[in-house]
Parts: C-alpha cells; structure tokens; sequence
C-alpha cells in the first residue's frame, strides 16, 4: 500500500493506494491554510479505516506548485512518514493530481496561473485564458489535485530515500527577506 498527500490547493487529500494502484481510502477536506491538522485528521480518519501507517510500502506528496507553505507540508509529511517507517518516497507534481493527460492549469500569482500541456513544460498565462482547461484558479469548474490520482500513475513514480524528496518550484516564493540578516548583530 502507498499512502499519498496533496496539499497544494485549498483542499487537503489523503490516498492510500494499492500496488496495483487501487485506491484504497481517499478523502479530502477544505483546508486554506490549515492543511497540518488536516492531513493529520486525515490520517487519522485513514487508520480508522482499517489502513495504517506501518503497512505502507511507500508514501508520495505532491510536490506542487501551489501553496508554498501547502506543498512543504506535504513534502514534510510523505519524508516523516518515510524516515519513521524506513519507507522510500516519490512525488508528482500537482497538474499530474489533476489530470496526467490533459491540458491543466493552477494558480500562480494574481492574475495569473500556470498551464501545463500534457508532454510540455508549464507555462504562465494572464487569468482570462481557457474556459475549459481542467484544474483551478480560472473560475467555473474547479478541479483541485487529489491524493487518490497517485493511483493512476502509479508506474510513473520514481521512488527513492525520503530525504530526496522536494519541492517543485516553478517561480521563486513570494516572501520578503529580512532586512537584517540572520547571524547580525542579534546572533552575537
């Protein structure tokens, strides 16, 4: 059994999969800015199902883009899980938690979201793009990535030691450096 993690979006997901790439469990919750103790109810709501952590073969998170804080969550977890257990891990990108095949947008920064053709590099569109590209972030019908689609490309992830796996950022994170730097004056 793999368990995976998507915690890019708005929404948190737990999967656990079968090496067949069954999905076992799946569930979600609306969880902006939370997706902490989300993932954790999540996997807790998983265990009561009857999968537990300790039978996991492998654990996946998805690697983004997305929320910059979202993304590390999951990351951090799939590695904790993976280290705890001596489990190897992987990662897929959050347009593949959409849709493996098919045109996918996610948002990027205002105004803007990033489009990903099946077989092609992501790139950056203003917002009033396509109507009906799969994913979110351009109005109508959103569709957010999902732990459950770690089944459909089972075959296609790379797993390896925990500690390998990172982050995918396709613009550097939005945050402010700090106007001292660490190891100034404070550190002394």
């Amino acid at each position: 059994m793999i368990v995976g993690f998507s915690t890019s979006s708005p929404y948190t997901s737990v999967a656990a999969i079968s090496s067949e790439g069954e999905v076992l469990f799946a569930q979600s919750l609306h969880a902006p800015q939370s997706a902490s103790s989300a993932i954790i109810d999540l996997v807790i709501r998983m265990e009561s199902a009857g999968h537990r952590m300790d039978e996991a073969t492998g654990f996946c998170a998805d690697i983004g883009p997305g929320s910059f804080t979202g993304v590390r969550v999951g990351v951090v977890m799939a590695k904790t899980f993976g280290m705890v257990y001596g489990r190897p891990c992987a990662g897929a990108t959050s347009f593949d938690l959409i849709s493996a095949n098919e045109t996918v947008c996610v948002p990027c920064k205002r105004n803007e979201v990033f489009v990903r053709v099946s077989g092609h590099p992501p790139e950056t569109f203003a917002v009033p793009l396509l109507q009906t590209v799969k994913g979110y972030g351009v109005g109508g019908d959103d569709q957010f990535p999902s732990a459950s689609q770690f089944g459909a490309i089972l075959t296609q992830l790379e797993f390896s030691d925990a500690l390998n796996l990172l982050p995918e950022y396709l613009h550097e994170p939005s945050i402010s450096t700090p106007k001292r730097p660490y190891g100034g004056a404070l550190a002394k």
